[in-house]
């Protein structure tokens, strides 16, 4: 069975990884991380994701920005922003 495949965009180190932390208790999801808008698009650019857990506060563009980037080009995954 295919795993879920999650990418968490944040800027806060903390934040990110207990997110990715309790995510990979359940086993049950492949997770990816990044830590700006930038790293984010490419990764989603370069791989499939079901889901995507966003800031929107990011050093480097804002997440609604990021978010609305991504919808222009087709990621159509649900996103959940923080």
């Amino acid at each position: 069975m295919a795993r879920e495949r999650i990418l968490i965009v944040d800027d806060d180190d903390e934040l990110r990884e207990s997110l990715r932390d309790q995510l990979a208790l359940y086993d049950e999801f492949d997770l990816a991380t990044a830590p700006t808008a930038a790293e984010g698009l490419e990764k989603t650019k370069a791989g499939h994701f079901d889901l995507l857990i966003l800031d929107v506060s990011l050093p480097d563009m804002d997440g609604r920005e990021l978010c609305k980037q991504l919808r222009k080009v087709g990621f159509k995954a649900p996103i959940i922003m923080l």
